[in-house]
């Protein structure tokens, strides 16, 4: 649990996203990085819904206390989560619309991934 803290800590004092391009700006794509931390179960930090633009990359960056399965609906895209480990999830955003993103074992949903033309 101590572990547990130190990420919650060190992921409170990192940036939610970090933008490289901008697909507001001159159609250049951008990757949309977001992290996220899951204790007891529950979401302890990181946003609801993670917005982007098609042809954009969003990097899901989750640090669980439980092993479980991050799924990204629509997209078909998945990560294992190893227990106190952060695992990276990529996804190309190709398909316009609204997507749950969960952990499949637990069925927490951890936010809803937004993906505009």
């Amino acid at each position: 649990m101590r572990r547990l803290g130190a990420a919650v800590a060190a992921a409170a004092l990192l940036a939610t996203t970090a933008c490289a391009g901008d697909a507001a700006r001159g159609g250049e794509p951008a990757t949309r990085r977001q992290l996220f931390v899951v204790a007891g179960g529950d979401k302890v930090s990181g946003p609801d819904r993670v917005e982007a633009r098609t042809g954009d990359t969003v990097e899901l960056v989750v640090t669980s206390d439980a092993a479980d399965e991050l799924h990204v609906h629509g997209y078909d895209r998945g990560a294992e989560l190893a227990a106190g480990r952060p695992a990276t999830l990529s996804v190309d955003t190709d398909i316009p619309g609204v997507f749950e993103v969960e952990l499949h074992r637990s069925g927490l949903v951890l936010t809803q991934l937004r993906v505009r033309p």
